[in-house]
């Protein structure tokens, strides 16, 4: 779980705090581990993390060096094509709630993406509705009247909002 939330620091741009805070009833941290494990081919989450987890501690295991070592491991640094797509696909579970999958044809497209929402949870939970400085429809922390109050500063919801 360590290497899965310091990973995820690395390719969302969010601190573990945000994604992981210590007080969780949500767990959704448990919930995209078990997606991105049971979504990709038998072994291939644990290769990822492994190699993840190798090049965390070859580089004196810092805190703030989760992007340059995502940003390795999308370069191609021992990473296949298909490991660089989960790790895309973990990304897009990370802010959509949801995990997309590719299929791909002729098509001047190239194929389409299509995505299944893994849980209520998981798309209330989604980081884009902090990015927007929003919420999901049908779901606020927020009591009514709050949109006449100029809004809080970004970093107001990038960071845990509990």
């Amino acid at each position: 779980m360590a290497f899965f939330i310091s990973m995820s620091v690395g390719l969302t741009g969010f601190t573990s705090e945000a994604i992981a805070p210590d007080l969780d009833p949500v767990d959704i941290k448990s919930v995209y581990l078990q997606t991105f494990d049971t979504s990709l081919p038998s072994g291939m989450a644990e290769q990822i993390l492994e190699q993840y987890g190798k090049l965390w501690e070859a580089g004196g295991a810092k805190p703030g060096s989760e992007e340059t070592i995502v940003g390795q491991m999308l370069a191609g640094n021992g990473t296949s094509p298909a490991q660089i797509l989960a790790m895309r696909q973990l990304l897009f579970l990370w802010y959509a709630g949801a995990w997309p999958t590719v299929q791909y044809d002729n098509s001047p497209s190239h194929g389409q993406t299509f995505s299944d929402v893994i849980s209520a949870d998981s798309y209330t939970h989604g980081l884009v509705w902090r990015v927007m400085q929003s919420h999901p429809m049908g779901s606020s922390n927020y009591t009514y009247g709050y949109w006449s109050t100029t809004p809080p500063p970004l970093q107001a919801y990038l960071e845990n909002p509990a």
